[in-house]
């Protein structure tokens, strides 16, 4: 199913629609949704962020629910994203990077690495790791692990795993294709480039450059096309398997290897790919949706809108779409605004389990734990006779056995009792 939000609101907020028949499955009404701020919580749930207000707007996929929950932050967000296992919320509020627990709400960790507003943060299909970009030119790359490895520490201070400074301008997109750590990220820029780099080794493996500014950029699912939307309403479909191969590009609209589809009138804003790579779905400026065949270039269906495209993507149609009797399997708590500390007394007991990549006590290395764990080991071997700590576990083996029959007997006779009276 296709998601889509505009800038006006009049109808909706967001859309969720049928790409084949062109038809609108569920709206969601509030207000509007700010630019890379909309996203899907574990296949329930929408959110999408105000863009003059500092709250989060959250609507269950369930047409039988379509209640709106607000959620108040610490500044208005810029940028959104959620793991993919729907455990963590990344926002950027300004140049800050907020991470949540979303079944606790808990403030896990603030990133303070940008230097400008962060405009887009994309997380890899795995959830292992997450890429920021804004207007201070700079794409950071982050593993999510080391991020959280020492939450409630408002002295620590995480370094990223790379931070690429090559773009001269700021950064307005970026794609992350599949393969988790080991994939590849591309972002584009109004320096009229697009960029592609290594997530392990922090290499820059290509760059594209054309003769408009970049403001969208995405990739099919074999990374074997790349599609970028220019700020004239053009799309670039540029062959990446082309030969001879170059590290630096220059994509021109004459070339003859350059495939362009023209049909907005206005920079393109948002751009995706079907799972298939035959469908181009792109947003615009110009108020309008267009699908267009990847290999004839034509656009086969327009789906019009009341202002601009700030939101567009493709998604697996949910279960709750398909099946109004889906249960929940995710838990969502307001957002606390206070950088929660392991360990600190609340006032709230919620029931629920907090996971986080915290270690109370620090071991120098795995070899010195298990010699920990082996010499205690040792240690009540030495103390406790195994002859007697047999015979205590059988002695309480047969009480639990004893206990359980007489549970079974009293049971059986409630219920025949109970039956007969019914008779």
């Amino acid at each position: 199913v296709l998601v889509t939000s505009d800038a006006a609101g009049q109808q909706w907020n967001s859309s969720i629609w049928d790409p084949v028949a062109g038809t609108s499955l569920l709206t969601f009404k509030g207000s509007t949704s700010a630019p890379h701020t909309l996203s899907i919580l574990n296949n329930e749930y929408i959110l999408g962020a105000l863009p003059t207000k500092s709250v989060i707007q959250v609507w269950s996929l369930q047409k039988t629910d379509n209640t709106q929950m607000q959620i108040v932050c610490p500044g208005r967000v810029t940028s959104l994203t959620t793991t993919p296992d729907g455990n963590y919320c990344i926002a950027a509020v300004s140049e800050n990077i907020h991470i949540w627990q979303v079944c606790t709400g808990h403030l896990l960790t603030v990133l303070s690495r940008h230097y400008q507003q962060i405009k887009c943060i994309k997380c890899t299909d795995d959830g292992t790791c997450f890429v920021t970009a804004g207007d201070d030119n700079l794409v950071i790359a982050w593993n999510l692990a080391k991020v959280l490895a020492d939450c409630g520490n408002p002295s620590h201070q995480v370094e990223p795993d790379h931070v690429w400074s090559h773009h001269s301008l700021p950064v307005t997109d970026l794609f992350i294709g599949s393969g988790g750590n080991r994939a590849r990220v591309v972002s584009s820029s109004l320096d009229q480039t697009c960029k592609m780099y290594d997530l392990v080794s922090g290499d820059l493996l290509c760059n594209l450059v054309f003769d408009v500014s970049i403001t969208s950029v995405t990739m099919d699912t074999a990374e074997y096309r790349l599609f970028a939307g220019g700020s004239n309403g053009v799309i670039h479909c540029i062959d990446m398997f082309e030969m001879p191969v170059q590290k630096e590009r220059h994509i021109e609209k004459e070339s003859e290897d350059i495939t362009c589809f023209e049909g907005h009138k206005k920079q393109v804003t948002c751009l995706c790919v079907s799972i298939n790579g035959g469908k181009l779905i792109s947003g615009s400026d110009d108020c309008n949706v267009k699908i267009w065949d990847v290999f004839s270039g034509q656009c086969t269906k327009t789906l019009d809108h009341k202002g601009m495209l700030t939101n567009v993507f493709l998604i697996p149609t949910p279960p709750a779409l398909l099946d109004l009797n889906t249960p929940r399997n995710c838990i969502i708590k307001p957002f606390q605004r206070h950088l929660y500390i392991p360990g600190e007394q609340t006032d709230e007991s919620d029931g629920t389990v907090t996971m986080m990549f915290n270690h109370s006590e620090k071991m120098e290395s795995v070899v010195d734990y298990m010699s920990d764990v082996s010499s205690y080991l040792s240690q009540i071997t030495e103390i406790s006779d195994p002859e007697e700590e047999l015979a205590k576990c059988k002695e309480e083996i047969a009480m639990l056995k004893s206990a359980n029959h007489k549970l079974f007997q009293f049971a059986a006779k409630g219920i025949l009792h109970q039956e007969e009276q019914i008779t």
